[in-house]
């Protein structure tokens, strides 16, 4: 696997638990008290616009240029 692969299979896996654990706190807030609707959609697209952001990171060319050091023996 290369260094590029590696590090967007961790990026899925971090915006995976940063999405469910935004669900669920406001599932929970919903369930055990009174959550307004706006504020849980803003909850919940607010964590969209994280994860969209998050993703972009492996677009920086940063990102290429230490993938392109990595080793291992895709490289």
């Amino acid at each position: 696997m290369t260094a590029l692969s590696r590090r967007a299979r961790r990026l899925v896996t971090a915006n995976l638990t940063i999405a469910a654990t935004v669900i669920t706190m406001l599932i929970a807030w919903d369930l055990f008290g009174h959550l307004p609707l706006p504020l849980g959609v803003a909850g919940h697209e607010g964590s969209t616009v994280i994860v969209g952001l998050n993703g972009l990171r492996l677009l920086s060319s940063r990102a290429w240029r230490r993938a392109g050091t990595g080793t291992g023996a895709g490289s």
